[in-house]
């Protein structure tokens, strides 16, 4: 028999680091709480340290503090500050009605808490579906949140492009940058620092070149050097939203070979095509098999059709179009083999590349908010190949 509709939703972590407790509660804070949804009414638990806080800017019918719940006597009791959290949340679920029903929980919720919540008989459903689904179609406030952060990244990768174009080219083709020699990692700084100066934090930011510009997530280190692809891709989370952009753009400094310029004209050629693809009510792998078409046609291999079982693909278009910004850098939905519908309000990237190592790499990515007619484009940045 199938397991009842869960009748309750319950979160409990930290929400600066867990994207489903912040979504839920719609409170920041570093340290756990304790949020339910219970008939459509949200309740929000939290430590002395937050309550004041918590008062001024939580979004929810009711805020109970962790002394209401006696979570201070049940972490004694059973020597543990995180039963006692559960503990605590199992009472008030109880209190409300909610039981004897089963409780729907992100698959990420602690397994401390979902041992005492079990013990306590309360019946815990993961449901991964369900969590994301809640943040799959952005408000307005979410994507202008996205679009803060994106224009961010603009200006982080604006400030590269220039270093670039500034850039000497010494004998042996290397970077120079204001007397130094210009390597990813100094790149990869400026970058980031700029991202800092406009409230935005990044982590694994890519400003890999040449032969290293194959390997899609390869952050990139050593000097740069003129002719060879260097793709920046850079996908920071606004400190104060929480929400992430992403974008990438490939650049090579002066004349490059033909290629690589091949290989750049079939991604632009295969992500335009995507674009004019998505709109609500489409299906990614849809996008995802048009834009394999495309690179296949033009002579590169892709997973759709190339991939042997149990053999990764070294080369080519091997991985997939796009993905779901929001409060995680990946979320659904997937613009890939994966079977996932577009719904108006899903924010997703698109960006095919094409990997070789003996060439280099190409990658070329923006950010669209999905609508009933089509999509709306947040990213601004030019696409230039030749710097």
């Amino acid at each position: 028999m199938d397991n009842p509709e869960p009748q309750a939703l319950l979160v409990i972590g930290a929400p600066q680091h867990d994207a489903a407790v912040y979504h839920l509660s719609g409170f920041l804070a570093p340290d756990p709480v304790i949020c339910a949804r219970v008939a459509g009414k949200k309740y929000l638990a939290v430590s002395a340290l937050e309550y004041g806080r918590a008062r001024r800017q939580a979004p929810v019918d009711e805020l109970l503090s962790y002394d209401e719940l006696g979570v201070l006597r049940l972490a004694r009791e059973l020597k543990s500050g995180a039963r006692g959290q559960a503990a605590a949340a199992a009472e008030l679920l109880q209190s409300l009605g909610a039981g004897h029903s089963p409780v729907a929980v992100p698959p990420t919720l602690d397994v401390v808490y979902a041992d005492e919540l079990r013990a306590r008989g309360i019946e815990v459903v993961p449901d991964a579906g369900l969590f994301t689904g809640l943040r799959r179609t952005k408000t307005e406030p979410e994507i202008a949140s996205i679009e803060e952060t994106q224009r961010a990244v603009e200006d982080a990768c604006a400030h590269a492009v220039d270093i670039l174009r500034e850039a000497a080219v010494a004998e042996d083709g290397t970077l120079l940058w204001r007397g130094e020699t210009l390597t990813s990692e100094a790149l990869r700084s400026e970058i980031d620092t700029e991202l800092l100066r406009r409230n935005c934090v990044a982590d694994n930011t890519i400003t890999a070149g040449g032969a290293q510009a194959a390997d899609p997530h390869e952050e990139g280190r050593g000097p740069l050097r003129a002719g060879e692809a260097i793709i920046l891709d850079i996908f920071p989370q606004g400190r104060a939203s929480r929400y992430y952009a992403d974008m990438t753009r490939t650049v090579v400094k002066g004349e490059t070979s033909a290629e690589l310029q091949r290989m750049y004209d079939a991604v632009l050629r295969s992500q335009e095509a995507a674009l004019g693809m998505i709109r609500a009510g489409v299906n990614g792998r849809d996008v995802h098999n048009r834009v394999s078409e495309i690179l296949h046609e033009a002579g590169y291999k892709t997973l759709v059709h190339d991939q042997k079982p149990g053999e990764p693909l070294g080369e080519g278009f091997i991985h997939g179009t796009g993905h779901g910004v929001g409060l995680e850098i990946h979320e659904p939905p997937r613009i890939s083999l994966a079977d996932d519908e577009l719904v108006p309000g899903d924010v997703v990237t698109v960006e095919p590349g094409v990997y070789d190592p003996a060439v280099g790499g190409v990658r070329i990515e923006d950010l669209v908010v999905v609508t009933g007619d089509g999509n709306r484009n947040l990213t601004e940045f030019p696409k230039e190949f030749r710097l």
